[in-house]
């Protein structure tokens, strides 16, 4: 099993900016967490989770989510817990999480209206650093409001871009992926349509 701390950045961040979650999911054993939180706190841009055995190489699923609520480096929320879980399912030892937004919140009404605010500027380019290291990338980013199109375009078009397997759970009506929390554990993955990415 994999051994030591995966490095957490502004770690202590998170205190500064109050989500408004209150479920807290503890890590299970052999479980190493991390996560990248802006100094101000206010915006998570990575959360890790690493069960790779010792001595082999990690097998990395990347789930791009709607946005960041309470999860960090050693606590999990329910949404992150259950993509854990797919991802341990389906054979991966490495969950890594990023979002359309970084901004940290766990209503989605208490999402800033401002795209500029919603999501920082270093979102996207740390969405991509870890799309180069995923092995796959699954979208779960769920049906975001309209006036957060562009940023939904400008990523899927970029992670298009990476050449990477992009799958989803479902699909809504509009064609975004579906949020997981209320998909069923037994749900198979498939391909996100290309025809989808504008």
């Amino acid at each position: 099993m994999t051994h030591g701390k995966i490095t957490s950045t502004n770690e202590g961040a998170h205190a500064l900016h109050d989500p408004g979650g209150k479920v807290l999911i503890r890590l299970a054993d052999g479980i190493i967490g991390g996560a990248t939180f802006s100094a101000c706190g206010r915006y998570r841009h990575t959360l890790t989770r690493d069960w790779t055995p010792e001595g082999t190489e990690p097998r990395v699923i990347l789930f791009i989510g709607q946005n960041p609520s309470v999860a960090r480096a050693e606590v999990s929320d329910p949404t992150c817990d259950k993509e854990l879980r797919f991802a341990r399912r389906w054979g991966f030892t490495r969950y890594v999480k990023t979002n359309m937004l970084d901004w940290r919140a766990t209503h989605p009404k208490d999402v800033p209206h401002d795209p500029a605010i919603a999501c920082s500027p270093d979102n996207l380019p740390a969405i991509l650093r870890d799309a180069a290291r995923a092995h796959e990338i699954l979208l779960a980013f769920g049906k975001l409001h309209k006036r957060h199109a562009q940023i939904v375009e400008r990523t899927l078009r970029a992670l298009r871009e990476t050449g990477k397997p992009l799958s989803c759970l479902k699909l809504n009506k509009d064609g975004s992926a579906q949020h997981p929390l209320y998909i069923r554990n037994d749900t198979e993955r498939f391909p996100f349509p290309d025809a989808l990415i504008p």
